[in-house]
């Protein structure tokens, strides 16, 4: 039997063949990296979930995996529709593997939403304080 402590989810590189469109729709220097991270974050809970999920927001939400960065507080909130407090772990998993790729300091993440850093990082701040 294997611990918890033992297991790690690995959040490996994503294949950008599964994003043919993201070419036309990146919009920051965060928006590819935010998408893998999403996607590395649903896919912690199995492809077939993975899949059921983002089909369902594409479906009853019209939200694609590609549009999460221009649609946060809509993904976000369908998200909990859907997961309930599992979309916070889910996001607390997006947040880590951004921090994990360098592609946000640690410092700007903490006590951040997701919705937050993603907002931050469109305005092009480059150093944030955390909320209180």
């Amino acid at each position: 039997m294997v611990s918890l402590s033992q297991t790690r989810v690995r959040m490996l590189r994503s294949n950008w063949s599964r994003f043919p469109s993201l070419t036309a729709t990146v919009g920051t220097s965060l928006d590819r990296p935010l998408i893998e991270s999403i996607d590395a974050a649903l896919s912690a809970l199995g492809t077939s979930t993975r899949d059921s999920v983002l089909l369902y927001l594409r479906k009853r939400y019209s939200i694609s995996l590609e549009e999460t960065p221009h649609k946060m507080d809509e993904f976000l909130q369908a998200l909990h529709a859907l997961l309930g407090y599992g979309a916070r772990v889910i996001e607390k998993l997006v947040i880590a593997r951004l921090v994990e790729t360098n592609e946000i300091p640690l410092a700007e993440a903490r006590g951040r939403n997701l919705a937050e850093i993603v907002t931050l990082s469109t305005k092009g701040h480059n150093k944030a304080r955390p909320t209180v």
